[in-house]
């Protein structure tokens, strides 16, 4: 090991002492950090508070509720958990039951009743828990990943942290789960960490929790940067208002984001990590004392503050961060066909779409009338049975791509209007500034309030802003 190797740790360890004696001890009272270590005691009291969290499905406190208890009214799908775990440690998450009664994990192994059992005893036994002490199980209902995150996790749901010191959330990252950490959001284990810009609640660094600093989500061409958090005026809503409640003055507080229910408060810790400070690239000793003192009167006016202060990662900082363009939910663009003719239109970017869909009317506009005619000629009707449509799928391309050289492919799509076939063809698209050649299907949106859809294979030269809607 190095002398730079261990300065270095040297300094995180006096950093983390200094935060345990100067924050955790000074402004935690006892009673505080007894509800931060209790996941139960929290879930009370943050509900009584209309404060959301997941749903508590049971809790199993001594060997013999453990041999009485009748596992068939859990779930198929749930989370258990020490109720005075630390750090994520003995949280498992099962996703599925087969047809024997074992509950299955994000890495398809199977846990048997039996097995289940034998972890929920070293749980009791106090084997994750504070200081080894006898501890609890529970089951909670699996939180459902937000569409959001959908193709930068691992089978499990991403977690949001965000420390609060004086009513004033001063650093936030994401946790994002790997195959590696088993579909876990356990740094440890190796799942990714990703710092978030306080004002705009945009991920701008990241962290792999084994290999260091990254810039790519692993095994993909996304970038750590530009993911945009939801709800993240709520979250911070919600950080503030845990505080009031607990009086925990100086905590890390843990957030799923549920699909349909939007952040859920999962934990709450005492004694945040260091991590965090290594996925922002900053540290945070200068922003507690930045805020220690302030009066904060108001959950908005701590948000506002959190903003001004922690805040900064401007649109044009995030694009040279990324090397790529800010663009909203809404953006006009310019297209171009055949002959080059440029013709623009009201598009709406969704990151939840595929491909990057264009009306019919457009297409005829670029020059396609001859692939258009040609497809309309053979009568295809829509909503065909998928096997029924692969078939004439392969007689079709078989038929006309060496008729049209225009005329990429033909496709089988399947959304909310129903299945239909569609001719895909490639087209030029300028968005703000970038003219780039992409792919995109042809369709009748003439009774559709956009006659574009750009999708997410036209998007890697973009980064997408939710909040952006003009």
């Amino acid at each position: 090991m190095s002398i730079f190797t261990i300065l270095e740790n040297r300094k995180k360890i006096l950093g983390m002492n200094e935060r345990q004696l100067i924050y955790v001890r000074r402004y935690n009272k006892t009673r505080a950090v007894q509800i931060a270590d209790d996941k139960i005691l929290t879930k009370k009291i943050l509900n009584a508070s209309e404060i959301p969290t997941p749903k508590l499905l049971a809790v199993i406190s001594n060997f013999k509720q453990l041999e009485e208890f009748d596992f068939n009214v859990l779930p198929a799908s749930f989370v258990v958990k020490p109720v005075k775990g630390l750090e994520g440690g003995g949280v498992e998450i099962f996703y599925n039951r087969d047809e024997n009664g074992n509950w299955i994990r994000a890495d398809k192994s199977r846990v048997s009743q039996e097995q289940l059992k034998q972890y929920i005893k070293d749980i009791l036994d106090g084997r994750y828990s504070l200081a080894q002490q006898p501890d609890q199980a529970m089951f909670e209902e699996r939180v459902k990943i937000h569409k959001a995150f959908r193709y930068y996790v691992y089978k499990g749901t991403p977690d949001v942290r965000i420390i609060v010191f004086n009513h004033i959330p001063t650093m936030s990252y994401i946790r994002l789960p790997t195959k590696e950490s088993e579909g876990k959001a356990n740094l440890i284990k190796g799942a990714l960490g990703l710092g978030i810009d306080m004002a705009t609640g945009i991920t701008t660094s990241g962290i792999h929790g084994k290999s260091g600093e990254i810039e790519y989500i692993p095994g993909t061409k996304l970038s750590i940067s530009g993911l945009k958090i939801p709800y993240w005026n709520k979250i911070l809503e919600y950080a503030i208002k845990v505080q009031q409640v607990t009086n925990l003055n100086f905590a890390a507080i843990d957030f799923l984001i549920d699909r349909d229910l939007g952040p859920l408060i999962v934990e709450l810790n005492a004694r945040p990590g260091l991590s965090i400070q290594l996925a922002n690239k900053d540290g945070l000793r200068w922003r507690l004392r930045k805020t220690r003192g302030i009066k904060v009167k108001s959950v908005e006016k701590g948000i506002r503050l959190a903003k001004d202060m922690f805040g900064g990662e401007i649109e044009e900082e995030i694009e040279n961060i990324s090397g790529k363009e800010v663009i909203g939910i809404y953006e006009n663009v310019k297209l171009y066909g055949k002959n080059m003719q440029e013709i623009e239109a009201k598009a709406k970017i969704d990151t939840g779409a595929d491909s990057t869909s264009i009306d019919k009317q457009l297409a005829l506009n670029l020059g396609f009338k001859e692939i258009l005619d040609a497809m309309e000629a053979k009568n295809i009707p829509d909503n065909l049975p998928r096997e029924e449509s692969l078939k004439l799928i392969h007689d079709l391309s078989q038929e006309l791509l060496p008729k049209y050289p225009d005329l990429i492919d033909i496709i089988y799509v399947k959304s909310s209007h129903g299945s239909s076939l569609r001719p895909y063809v490639k087209i030029s698209i300028k968005i703000k500034d970038t003219l780039f050649e992409t792919s995109v299907t042809v369709f009748d949106r003439s009774h559709l309030v956009y006659p574009i859809i750009v999708g997410r294979k036209s998007l890697t030269k973009f980064l997408v802003d939710p909040s952006k809607t003009r």
